[in-house]
């Protein structure tokens, strides 16, 4: 990618995607249009950093003087502890995916991921107002999506994971924190098709079915119980067209990708991090950049 806003000198801000194992991020094609198209002297570079070494991280970004930070997994709860401050809701579900070191050496971090995931499923047109919806995984960003969706209004939300004990965590935080009715359910076939009968709205928050991901949905057949007016939201960047949408486009369905909640998330993180409103034309120039890169076309 060839970026002519970057002057590479002592003003130049180096914003670094950290995770372990890193892999094909898609967070950088993003950032680095948005700096483009805003003329920012600034560059996102994907950073593997080993669990356990955020200490060693946080202490070199004060000395080399690097203010930001985007971490993904296993970091967006490990390094909670590690900040001076973090909102409430971030805290209260372990998940931290922006990072701003003021020039005083103070650390802020915020969890972007649920208002950026309901934003899109607004945007892309679900109906949330008083439905049933149903979130299928428990893990970092399940949370904070099921947090965000209670403001939104929905009145009862299922979790559907293969590990009851970090879906009955998730719903115990939700039960003491909102008025939402939250039960959790096993992914057994007929547990799942009894279940999107009611719903109006299905949030895949797991990795499968992603690009380089070993393992694919065991089933799927839930998606065709649910009604013809539901709405059907993938967290899955690459492939746009995963399982589950494919699965919800064969009915019918509202389909909301991926890439939706990856774009819809910068417009609260710029603000954040770099005091920067986005407008309609910056947030198409990111999905535009998004399509060619993974060689699909744009949805309507």
């Amino acid at each position: 990618m060839q970026l002519e806003n970057v002057k590479l000198n002592l003003e130049t801000e180096l914003v670094l995607n950290i995770g372990c194992p890193i892999g094909k991020t898609n967070a950088p094609r993003v950032y680095n249009k948005l700096f483009e198209v805003l003329d920012m002297n600034a560059i996102m570079l994907p950073a593997e950093i080993q669990k356990g070494k955020l200490p060693e991280l946080l202490d070199a970004c004060k000395t080399l003087d690097i203010h930001y930070l985007c971490p993904t997994m296993p970091h967006k709860a490990d390094i909670i502890p590690l900040l001076d401050d973090v909102d409430d809701v971030s805290k209260l579900f372990r998940s931290v995916n922006a990072v701003r070191i003021d020039q005083e050496g103070v650390s802020h971090g915020v969890g972007m991921d649920g208002k950026g995931a309901v934003r899109a499923m607004v945007n892309g047109g679900a109906q949330l107002d008083g439905v049933t919806a149903m979130i299928y995984g428990a893990g970092s960003i399940s949370g904070v999506i099921g947090y965000e969706l209670s403001k939104q209004n929905v009145k009862r939300l299922y979790i559907a994971n293969r590990s009851r004990e970090k879906a009955e965590s998730i719903a115990r935080i939700l039960k003491e924190n909102t008025p939402m009715e939250v039960q959790v359910i096993d992914c057994e076939p007929g547990v799942l098709n009894r279940a999107a009968e009611e719903c109006e709205l299905l949030a895949n928050l797991t990795p499968l079915g992603m690009a380089g991901y070993p393992y694919k949905h065991d089933y799927l057949g839930f998606i065709d119980r649910m009604p013809k007016t539901a709405a059907v939201f993938d967290c899955i960047i690459n492939p746009p067209q995963s399982e589950t949408i494919q699965a919800a486009q064969k009915n019918g369905l509202l389909t909301i990708p991926g890439m939706q909640m990856l774009v819809s998330q910068m417009d609260v993180i710029f603000d954040f991090m770099f005091g920067v409103q986005l407008k309609e034309e910056h947030k198409e120039a990111c999905l535009a950049e998004l399509c060619n890169y993974l060689g699909v076309q744009r949805q309507a």
